[in-house]
């Protein structure tokens, strides 16, 4: 039987940026949460499995300059690479997107046959990574002044580190499960959809995925010579 065919969606920098986020964020998540719910027999063994309070803190700050450095990275990549551009210019929403939404759910319900036109990415693909860019800039804004409290302290009232240490938790909580509760849902184990979607490692989708998932991108690739119908 022929292979079918497979068309590169996301580059060689693109997808080690995306390892080293999800690993940073999972072991972020997992010294945190242990951290935020120490009392519990489950955190208590993580945070032995860990090497004890200290080492754990010390895991955790490592996770955090990895977060920033891919963070500060992709927005150089944005500002001053033309492809980081293009993929930026790409994933803002657009009046286009609502449209699409609309379509797809009439589609979802079963009202109507038609299927949305969805370019380089689906508007919820927009929405996972919008909301993954508001979570980490809240967590680095606040991870940052819970870092150096002595110096936060000088120039904020305690009231306010107080409230900056419940965010921080609660930001964490969140993101952790938007990334591995519904990211992970929608792109890997969706009924409907081949088990685990293994794009993120390879960089490449099947051609019919292209075509079914994303048939703007499908057609404006066409016209530009950049794909040929086979």
């Amino acid at each position: 039987m022929r292979p079918e065919k497979e068309v590169l969606r996301f580059s060689r920098g693109q997808r080690i940026q995306h390892i080293i986020l999800f690993s940073s964020l999972i072991v972020l998540a997992l010294t945190g949460l242990a951290l935020r719910f120490h009392e519990n027999l489950v955190a208590r063994t993580l945070i032995a499995l860990e090497g004890g309070i200290e080492l754990r803190g010390l895991i955790h700050r490592i996770a955090a300059a990895a977060l920033l450095l891919v963070v500060a990275g992709h927005f150089i990549q944005i500002l001053f690479g033309e492809r980081g551009h293009r993929e930026f210019m790409a994933i803002v929403p657009r009046a286009k997107d609502i449209r699409n939404s609309w379509t797809a759910l009439k589609h979802n319900m079963g009202i109507s046959k038609e299927r949305p036109m969805y370019d380089r990415y689906t508007g919820l693909q927009k929405l996972q990574y919008w909301a993954v860019v508001l979570g980490v800039g809240i967590m680095i804004l606040t991870g940052f002044l819970l870092w150096f409290p002595s110096q936060a302290m000088a120039v904020m009232p305690k009231w306010l580190m107080d409230i900056t240490l419940i965010v921080h938790g609660y930001q964490g909580t969140l993101v952790f499960m938007v990334l591995f509760l519904w990211h992970l849902y929608n792109v890997h184990v969706r009924f409907g959809r081949p088990f685990f979607n293994w794009a993120w490692l390879t960089g490449r989708i099947p051609l019919s995925e292209l075509k079914e998932i994303h048939p703007a991108e499908y057609e404006r690739l066409l016209r530009q010579g950049e794909l040929r119908d086979e």
